[in-house]
């Protein structure tokens, strides 16, 4: 294994964060990364592995990666050129949704989901406002199940709020990285009431220290130590709430499979929009940090194993307030955490 630390240029518009790699040159059988095993998520795999659900992976393109195979199809790059990935952190993404569960390698939260891989960050890491506006405006079109963006921009345009408002508005979830900027907030766009912000834990059930902190934090997901897909058929270990967001972006693909079947089989989809599906998600969250929803955890985690085993599919006759108003300053300010001075200190530069 070989560690490498990639610096992302930066830019006027939306970028990834440095990240360091461990390259794992090869896999001769299967790995289930922690997170999987964790939250039991092969347990539900006998009621939904994904199947005939679309995930667009808004990123730094498409690879042709053996354990990905059909899984994963070409969309458009809004950056010009090629949509090949040359960067990796796209194709990292793209395993954690929709690995196929076979002999080799690993597997994805949903590994018979399809990833459309969109190139709206180049080769550097890099995007224009323009350019994920496009992305956006291209998911506008094709209409997929469910978007995943592990990127982030302290600032926005309206073309991408209107955008992401449109989406919404067709029942298209948007999963975000919340960020890896700690104590100075959460990035655009998980800072839009319309989309579902993603922080990131460890193994050990610890936030992450690089994990954004705000009110527009919705949930917490695996993001520490992540074995994925790589390029050239290899694989990787990448840390980052980049990598929490596929995690709920593939889970979100297991529920709107397992309610279409559900109502294929002459039931109830009540799974069918963004705050449906948000409601869902809140019905099976286990509470962690401060009692209630809190600037680190945001609900807490999801008890994914308990949500897509569950006989009764319905929300709770009464139903959490509408997410839309939670992302608003709250009523409350939660406790202080008393951080150490070099926790401080170090909390005053954004990891970009």
């Amino acid at each position: 294994m070989t560690k490498k630390t990639k610096k992302i240029k930066k830019n006027s518009g939306f970028r990834l964060p440095p990240h360091e790699h461990i390259f794992v040159i090869s896999a001769l059988s299967q790995k289930q990364g922690w997170g999987i095993t964790q939250c039991n998520i092969p347990n539900t795999w006998t009621v939904t592995d994904g199947e005939g659900e679309t995930v667009m992976v808004i990123d730094t393109g498409w690879s042709n990666h053996i354990d990905l195979g059909e899984n994963s199809v070409k969309g458009i790059s809004t950056v010009g050129g090629k949509i090949d990935d040359i960067s990796g952190h796209g194709s990292h993404c793209a395993g954690i949704i929709a690995a196929q569960n076979n002999e080799t390698g690993m597997v994805g939260v949903a590994p018979k989901a399809k990833v459309i891989a969109v190139k709206a960050l180049d080769d550097n890491g890099s995007g224009s406002f323009t350019a994920i506006a496009k992305a956006l405006e291209y998911a506008i079109k094709i209409k997929p199940s469910v978007i995943s963006m592990s990127l982030g921009s302290p600032t926005c345009t309206e073309r991408i709020k209107v955008a992401i408002k449109k989406l919404y508005d067709m029942n298209i979830p948007i999963i975000c990285a919340a960020g890896n900027s700690g104590s100075a907030g959460v990035d655009y766009p998980g800072k839009y009431p319309e989309t579902i912000a993603i922080a990131a834990y460890d193994e050990k059930g610890k936030i992450a220290n690089f994990s954004a902190i705000g009110k527009e934090v919705d949930f917490a997901a695996p993001g520490v130590g992540i074995y994925s897909t790589y390029l050239n058929n290899q694989y990787s270990i990448l840390s980052g709430t980049s990598m929490a967001c596929p995690f709920i972006a593939g889970v979100v693909a297991l529920l709107l499979a397992k309610h279409k079947k559900q109502e294929a089989d002459g039931g109830q989809n009540d799974c069918k929009t963004v705050e449906e599906i948000r409601t869902h998600l809140l019905k099976y969250t286990i509470d962690k940090g401060y009692v209630g929803k809190d600037n680190n955890w945001g609900y807490g985690v999801i008890d994914i194993e308990h949500m897509l085993l569950a006989t009764n599919c319905s929300v709770p006759e009464t139903s959490p307030e509408n997410p839309l108003e939670n992302k608003e300053p709250e009523s409350i300010t939660p406790p202080i955490k008393h951080k150490s001075f070099w926790e401080w200190f170090f909390g005053l530069f954004r990891n970009y």
